[in-house]
């Protein structure tokens, strides 16, 4: 069953090509391409750190890490978090860096 997964979206895979099981099963990546008309390997998907689609029967969505965000919008998550709490601008940005792990 095909869900709403789109090029662009970060993604774990599920499972992957059948003749090399648990190959790249727990990996992540995004997605590239999206085939519908293809049932057995729908999910092309760029793997982090590889070069090339790769494709997948199945994936699943993840949340973007901070390595994944920009930092602008490392600077509107801040800005969630600290909705409602007394916060000055340097407040934000140290938020933003905490995000990101800096």
């Amino acid at each position: 069953m095909m869900t709403d997964i789109k090029p662009g979206d970060r993604v774990r895979i599920v499972s992957e090509y059948v003749t090399e099981p648990g190959r790249y099963a727990g990996q992540y990546g995004t997605v590239c391409r999206v085939d519908g008309d293809d049932l057995t390997f729908p999910y092309g998907v760029l793997l982090d750190g590889e070069e090339g689609c790769e494709w997948f029967h199945s994936v699943e969505l993840v949340e973007p890490g901070p390595a994944d965000l920009t930092r602008a919008d490392l600077v509107v998550k801040a800005k969630e978090l600290l909705a409602g709490t007394p916060h000055t601008a340097a407040d934000i940005i140290a938020m933003a860096r905490f995000l990101a792990g800096e």
